[in-house]
C-alpha cells in the first residue's frame, strides 16, 4: 500500500492558488448537487459562549461525485477586532469518504470569507436584473470587499455606493476597492442614500435591528442579505422579506439565525413564504428571476458543503502544485487583515 500523507496549507498558500472566479463555479456546482439530493449537511452545531462575548460553530459535509467530505471548525467573536484579530477564524480538515484518512487540513479562514462571497455572487446570477448597474454595500468589513468583488464577476456593474457607520473604515474601504475593482465607488452620507438607486444591495453588518426600510427600495431590486448568521441577527425591515421572492440557502439554518428568524419568530413570515432554497434555483426546479418589477431576496447564511467544494478544489490545486513547503503545519489562520469578515457599520 503507498505510503500517504496528510497535507497542511496555510493561508498564504491557499490565497497563491484560490481564485474567485473558479470558486464561484465550485460554489454554484454545490448548490447543483444539493438541488439534485446529493448532498449530507447536518446542521450546524454551535457552542454559545455568553461569557467570551462569542461562539464556535462545527460544520460537517459530504458532497456526493467529489473525492472529500470536509468538517469546518469556526468561530465568530464580534469583539477580536479590538484586539487585532479576525472576527472569524477557521479550520478544515478534508477527509477521504471511502477510507476516513484525512487528506489535508488547511486554514478556514480565507476559504470561510471566499466561499461566502462566492454564495453571494451565485445568487445575484439567477435572482438579480441582467441589466444591472448600480450595487449598494453595507458595510465596510472583509466581506463587504469580497463581495463585491464577487458581483463584478458575474453582473456588469458600472458604479458601487457604500455605507459605513465608521467613517475612518469607509474611507479606507473605498480606497481599497477603487484599487481592485474597475468600479466607480462612492461613499454614501446614509443609508437611504446608499440604496435609493441600487439595482443590487448586499448587507454585511452584525447588526440585530433593521437597518434598510422597505420604502427606500426601487422595483426590481436584488438583495443578498449575508450579515445575519445567528439568532437575533436583523439587517432588513420585516416588509422587505414578506414582499420579497426570498431564497434561502437553506431553510433550517435560515430559520434558526438567517434574515428571516426574526420575522418567522414575530410571526410576520410563515415558511410558505419562503420561496425556495438556492439549490432548487440553481437545479430551476424553481424560477429565479421572472420579472423586471420583482424585489428578490437571498437569505445566506453560509452551508458546509460551500466549504467542501472549495477544500476539494484547493486541495487538487495543491496537488498539482508539489511543492514541499505546503507540507507543514498551518503557521497561522490570522494571515488576513483584521476586520469582520460579516462586515462592521
Amino acid at each position: 500500500m503507498k505510503k500517504q500523507g496528510t497535507l497542511l496549507l496555510d493561508q498564504k498558500t491557499i490565497r497563491n492558488i484560490l481564485d474567485l472566479k473558479a470558486s464561484i463555479q465550485a460554489v454554484e456546482n454545490a448548490f447543483r448537487f444539493m438541488g439534485k439530493g446529493k448532498t449530507q449537511m447536518p446542521s450546524k452545531i454551535y457552542l454559545q459562549l455568553d461569557k467570551f462575548q462569542g461562539d464556535f460553530r462545527a460544520m460537517p459535509a459530504f458532497i456526493e461525485g467529489l473525492s472529500g467530505t470536509t468538517l469546518k471548525w469556526v468561530n465568530v467573536h464580534p469583539g477580536n477586532q479590538r484586539k487585532g484579530l479576525p472576527t472569524v477564524m477557521a479550520i478544515i480538515i478534508l477527509s477521504d469518504p471511502s477510507t476516513g484518512y484525512p487528506l489535508c487540513i488547511m486554514d478556514g479562514t480565507y476559504v470561510t470569507a471566499v466561499r461566502t462571497a462566492a454564495a453571494g455572487g451565485v445568487a445575484a446570477k439567477y435572482l438579480a436584473r441582467k441589466d444591472a448597474k448600480q450595487a449598494a454595500i453595507i458595510g465596510t468589513g472583509v466581506q463587504a470587499k469580497y463581495q463585491l468583488l464577487a458581483l463584478q464577476e458575474v453582473l456588469q456593474l458600472k458604479q458601487v455606493s457604500v455605507f459605513g457607520i465608521n467613517a475612518q473604515a469607509g474611507q479606507a474601504y473605498v480606497k481599497m476597492m477603487k484599487k481592485i475593482s474597475r468600479l466607480k465607488i462612492l461613499p454614501a452620507k446614509t443609508i437611504r442614500e446608499c440604496v435609493r438607486n441600487a439595482d443590487v444591495i448586499v448587507t454585511t453588518t452584525p447588526s440585530k435591528k433593521p437597518l434598510i426600510k422597505q420604502a427606500w427600495l426601487k422595483p426590481g431590486v436584488h438583495i443578498n442579505a449575508i450579515g445575519a448568521d445567528a439568532k437575533g441577527k436583523q439587517e432588513l425591515e420585516a416588509k422587505i422579506v414578506k414582499q420579497a421572492k426570498v431564497v434561502v440557502d437553506s431553510w433550517e439554518q435560515a430559520a434558526h439565525s438567517g434574515e428571516i428568524n426574526v420575522p418567522l419568530r414575530q410571526g410576520i413570515l410563515k415558511r410558505s413564504d419562503v420561496f425556495a432554497d438556492i439549490g432548487q434555483i440553481v437545479t430551476k426546479k424553481k424560477a429565479g428571476r421572472t420579472n423586471t418589477q420583482e424585489i428578490t431576496l437571498f437569505d445566506s447564511t453560509g452551508l458546509a458543503i460551500q466549504d467542501t467544494a472549495l477544500a476539494n478544489l484547493i486541495y487538487t490545486k495543491a496537488l498539482t502544485l508539489k511543492k514541499k513547503q505546503y507540507m507543514q503545519f498551518i503557521s497561522s489562520p490570522l494571515q488576513e487583515t483584521p476586520g469582520l469578515v460579516r462586515g462592521d457599520i
